[in-house]
């Protein structure tokens, strides 16, 4: 047998494909099943005996390679040639199974061998849904971090075998995948990939954007991590059972823009503040520009609140209520209000906007100019604060506002700056639904505060923000009555604070383009404060060793002072110089006499 088709002559193992394709029919097989086993695309039937022993079943292999097929029969098995690519392959698959019960199908690593696939998946999901049979396939994927990582840097080596196999015709990624099982009447029950962190891909090992400790390599697996799970899965291998097809084309439409609609604006609710839910709504009424929808999203909701947001929606002018929907939502935290928003959302821009905060007129119509200059962009305008605080007008609960508002917020987005503190509230900014839908970005339902801030910091690093120099939202700061400030003590806030901040020191940061300038800036001027800070500790430090010095003369002179200033102890001391000198004279007289 020659060494090409030996390339596909692999042992079953608990790990690979087959051990999982094994693992899969335990689980989906009933007890005690009979009838027949069809192995499509078989090769050397390497699972017959695994079928035969565990199952029961009777082992039928399908093939186009008759070399591959002698193994089979030669091992005391059934085993067919057949062409999987023939349109009529359906009609030969009954003619193979002769009237048998078909209990169970494999089809392992030979869909992507075939240049047209239609034919037998629509084959197998007819078959499965006359027996109510099982299936079990697997495929290569093509988007394994190996291949896509060198493919970015323009490297695409075909191989002999595996991922990128020379004699493959069609390649598959998860999505790509389903889709060609949905048309085919093909429902995915259930999964168990192969997942290799270091695929047949991963070549030469000393490649930069291969080796899982280099910054690039780490940033971009990050990002891949987030948009899709299957970076490192190596095959996919799941079971199936029939369902109704779903018609359409083997390949995708392009299209230019993600959504019809420019901004989805984003209103979670509790229903617990009528007038600030129509403040809001009305400013909305209000837009120059009317190209957006709403979506309010009741966050558990009582009945008579739920009733009081759907009273609102239906007060409003026809041409917005209209644009409006209201979906309830009972589980989650602060951030699965927001995040079911997105997942309904069909605007290419996405806006939350708290039902206590207010826009001016123009507030749509800013972001929608910016769109057409700078679109994938985060747009940013500049919010303004007001203190508020609720009161009550005729009876009625209405709302004051205290103070005017102040531009507390910095006009021009610094990513660095927002490392620190958050200097953007989120009504005065919208991203790309593309962020969502395409890199996976979501509102962390797990922080109880400044889940706004950390997707923030990760849609500007991802996208770029673009300023808009005018003040056109209000964010509400409100006195004497709970928001998120005051529900939350300031320790959860820190808390959550260094949590974001130890996710973002876990992995690669992306700076965009003159943001280093700020940096530099910023380093120069720490670094000349600590010289002066350094300069002015070490005179202090001479200034306090002269002072100690001092201190230290200061007390012998008081100690020496003290000592003089004390009252003597018994006879008086007299000093050697007045005991002598009444000698001195009495022998000074004597001498004199002798001379004289």
């Amino acid at each position: 047998m020659s060494d090409d088709f030996r390339k596909y002559d692999n042992e079953v193992q608990p790990d690979n494909k087959y051990g999982h394709t094994l693992d899969l029919l335990q689980r989906h097989l009933p007890p005690g099943q009979e009838g027949v086993h069809l192995d499509l695309a078989c090769g050397f039937g390497h699972v017959a005996e695994q079928i035969i022993d565990r199952f029961g079943l009777h082992y039928v292999g399908v093939d186009v390679a008759e070399t591959e097929l002698d193994a089979v029969r030669a091992r005391g098995h059934e085993a067919h040639v057949l062409d999987l690519t023939d349109p009529e392959v359906g009609d030969h698959l009954r003619k193979v199974l002769d009237g048998r019960r078909l209990a169970s199908v494999t089809f392992l690593d030979g869909l992507e061998h075939l240049g047209d696939g239609s034919h037998v998946l629509a084959a197998l999901g007819d078959l499965l849904a006359e027996h109510r049979a099982v299936a079990i396939t697997s495929v290569p994927n093509v988007t394994h971090l190996d291949v896509g990582l060198t493919a970015l840097l323009g490297r695409w080596d075909y191989t002999e075998a595996g991922l990128l196999d020379i004699t493959h015709h069609q390649l598959y990624s998860h999505d790509s995948l389903r889709r060609a099982l949905r048309r085919a009447g093909l429902n995915v029950l259930d999964t168990h990939d192969v997942v290799t962190v270091r695929s047949d891909q991963h070549f030469p090992t000393d490649h930069v954007a291969l080796s899982e400790v280099t910054a690039f390599s780490g940033y971009l697996r990050a990002v891949r991590s987030k948009a899709e799970p299957h970076g490192y899965t190596n095959q996919f291998v799941w079971a199936l059972n029939a369902a109704p097809p779903v018609p359409g084309p083997a390949y995708v439409e392009p299209s230019e823009q993600s959504g019809d609609v420019f901004l989805s604006v984003i209103m979670r609710t509790q229903g617990r503040r009528p007038q600030e839910l129509r403040e809001a709504l009305l400013c909305l009424a209000a837009q120059s520009v009317q190209d957006f929808e709403v979506l309010i999203v009741g966050h558990r909701t009582e009945v008579a609140e739920q009733k009081s947001v759907e009273q609102i929606i239906a007060e409003q002018p026809p041409s917005l209520r209209e644009r409006i929907r209201f979906e309830r939502l009972d589980r989650g935290q602060r951030s699965a209000p927001i995040n079911r928003g997105i997942e309904l959302a069909r605007g290419r821009y996405v806006a939350i906007f708290d039902d206590d905060d207010l826009v001016m007129g123009d507030w749509v119509k800013e972001f929608a100019d910016a769109e057409r200059e700078h679109g994938g962009r985060l747009l940013r305008c500049v919010a303004l604060r007001q203190d508020a605080a609720v009161d009550t007008v005729l009876g009625h609960p209405g709302i004051r506002s205290t103070s005017a508002p102040k531009a507390l917020y910095n006009a021009t987005f610094s990513i660095t700056e927002h490392l620190v503190t958050n200097q953007s509230p989120p009504i005065g900014w919208v991203f790309p639904r593309s962020l969502c839908t395409d890199f996976g970005l979501r509102y962390d339902d797990s922080m109880t505060t400044t889940e706004d801030w950390e997707f923030l910091l990760q849609a500007a690093e991802l996208a770029g923000v673009t300023d808009i120099d005018r003040g056109t939202a209000i964010y509400r700061w409100w006195d004497k009555r709970e928001s998120s400030r005051t529900a939350h003590p300031p320790g959860e806030w820190a808390q959550n604070q260094r949590e974001i901040e130890r996710r973002i020191d876990a992995r690669p940061f992306l700076l965009p383009a003159g943001e280093t300038r700020t940096l530099r800036r910023e380093l120069s001027e720490l670094r000349t404060l600590r010289k002066r800070v350094e300069l002015q500790a070490a005179r202090i430090e001479r200034l306090e060793n002269r002072k100690a010095a001092q201190a230290k003369r200061i007390g012998q002179l008081q100690r020496r002072a003290a000592r003089s200033a004390a009252p003597q102890q018994g006879p008086e001391r007299v000093p050697l110089r007045r005991r002598l000198r009444p000698r001195t004279r009495a022998r000074a007289l004597l001498a004199k006499v002798r001379r004289g």
